[in-house]
């Protein structure tokens, strides 16, 4: 199968006209320390033309830092938990709403949840972001029978 990638941008559209901030290089740096080999493939690259919601994903460490757009992120928490039921592993950058439905539903006692200490400042921004941030690690998915 053939990707349409934008390599390391890992902004997310989801056919939006404008992207969130792009991932700010700790939290790359973190990964990295942490042992994780992150696959090139973007899942949500600013591209307007790419919805990765609508594909199967490769059998990867993946991450996504998914658009911040209302009601985009509960889309996006419910598509990683369903790559991570069929055996990937995926590590998601989202803001800290942990009184959402999908956290309680896809994150909480499922995944492994790291939170992070004050406020990220995303690429493409002056300051830093308004609401605090967490990385939820989807490891050791089960294959679905």
């Amino acid at each position: 199968m053939s990707y349409n990638m934008h390599v390391n941008n890992f902004y997310g559209s989801s056919k939006q006209s404008h992207p969130h901030g792009g991932t700010p290089d700790k939290i790359y740096e973190h990964l990295k320390n942490m042992g994780y080999e992150i696959s090139n493939f973007d899942p949500c690259p600013n591209n307007p033309n790419f919805d990765g919601l609508e594909i199967e994903w490769p059998n990867e460490t993946i991450y996504v830092n998914p658009p911040y757009t209302r009601g985009q992120i509960s889309k996006w928490v419910k598509k990683c938990y369903d790559e991570f039921q069929d055996g990937k592993t995926i590590i998601m950058l989202i803001p800290s709403y942990t009184d959402t439905v999908y956290f309680h539903k896809y994150i909480y006692k499922i995944a492994r949840i790291e939170f992070i200490k004050g406020r990220l400042k995303f690429k493409g921004y002056n300051s830093t972001a308004s609401f605090p941030s967490m990385l939820v690690y989807f490891e050791g998915g089960k294959k679905n029978e």
